[in-house]
């Protein structure tokens, strides 16, 4: 029994044994990267291996990218059990979300109330589209399309992307959405088809994060948004959770951004008059799911005071300006002629 055990084992691992690319250099201005992270493991949906991650070292820049790098054809193979997908059950005992059940959200919405964070919470639900009239709307990576479904109840006329099959059949069964599967330049819809494009949590996926966006911004009609959000990897959360931080979510997260990464990447893709800002909305949440990896009664319950002031305190500096929430979130308007 226990040699079939291990032989079973041998077989996961082996099939999603993912190969790799080396990445040295930054691939937004090609300065060389230090080692920011070594042997970062998949603490949440259990994909074998370990993975480094490098920081830019220019100052003015600070991209953060996984090298060696997952080819794009194996990637997909890193979503097995995923969240986004049909049927997540394979990953449920290692989901973020798993064991948190009602008190979590009682918790969650305590937090919000005491951090002050509804009005950005809301925001975040329009898509930082609020004031804007409705219109058609695509959301890239929009997994089992509750967010366009959700979009679509606000007036937008809503359809989706995705690279999985699955999570793309999910959506269309559940919510009724068009969903085109693949990737974006792939797909091909024509220049200036959409007067918003939302990409949330999509860009740290995407192996040419350049060409993604100037894909989003090629079918914005003049008047339109463009929409990312995407993990902050300056955010207090990082600082404190390292290796264990949420963000990182080693090896689907390719690369991860700062506020001025972010600015060097809308511009490299020719996105005019970005505005990137950090926000402390999620919070609660992606700490908390930092927090479930931490072993040990001690450990975990020095973690879990310091959550709560790492909370209080994204909230209040992200109000002053202070890129160190949680998300970061790029929002741009697309002038006629551009």
């Amino acid at each position: 029994m226990a040699a079939a055990a291990m032989t079973a084992a041998a077989v996961i691992a082996e099939a999603t044994t993912l190969r790799t690319r080396p990445r040295p250099a930054c691939l937004l201005c090609g300065s060389p990267g230090t080692v920011l992270h070594a042997a970062v493991r998949d603490l949440y949906f259990g994909v074998p291996g370990e993975w480094t991650l490098r920081r830019c070292a220019n100052p003015a820049c600070g991209l953060v990218w996984q090298d060696p790098m997952v080819v794009g054809e194996d990637l997909v193979r890193a979503y097995q059990g995923y969240y986004t997908t049909a049927d997540g059950s394979a990953g449920a005992a290692t989901s973020p979300t798993h064991g948190f059940g009602n008190a979590f959200f009682r918790l969650d919405r305590a937090l919000e109330r005491l951090l002050g964070l509804g009005a950005e919470r809301l925001r975040h639900a329009a898509a930082y589209l609020e004031g804007v009239a409705p219109g058609a709307l695509l959301d890239v990576g929009c997994g089992d399309g509750a967010f366009a479904a959700a979009m679509r109840a606000r007036g937008w006329d809503a359809r989706g992307t995705d690279f999985d099959p699955a999570a793309a059949a999910a959506a269309r069964r559940r919510h009724g959405l068009q969903v085109e599967v693949g990737d974006l330049r792939d797909i091909a819809f024509p220049a200036a088809s959409f007067d918003a494009v939302t990409a949330r949590h999509v860009v740290e996926h995407v192996a040419d994060p350049i060409a993604f966006v100037a894909e989003c911004w090629r079918l914005l009609r003049p008047g339109g948004r463009l929409v990312l959000v995407t993990p902050n990897i300056d955010s207090l959360g990082h600082r404190h959770f390292g290796t264990r931080w949420r963000g990182l979510e080693q090896p689907r997260h390719l690369f991860l951004f700062g506020v001025a990464s972010m600015r060097s990447l809308s511009r490299r893709a020719g996105v005019a008059s970005a505005d990137v800002s950090a926000s402390a909305q999620g919070a609660p949440f992606v700490l908390r799911a930092s927090l479930q990896t931490s072993r040990g009664l001690l450990r975990r319950g020095c973690d879990s005071l310091v959550v709560a002031t790492l909370a209080w305190r994204e909230a209040a500096l992200a109000r002053r300006g202070r890129p160190v929430g949680e998300e970061l979130v790029l929002v741009a308007v697309k002038e006629a002629g551009r």
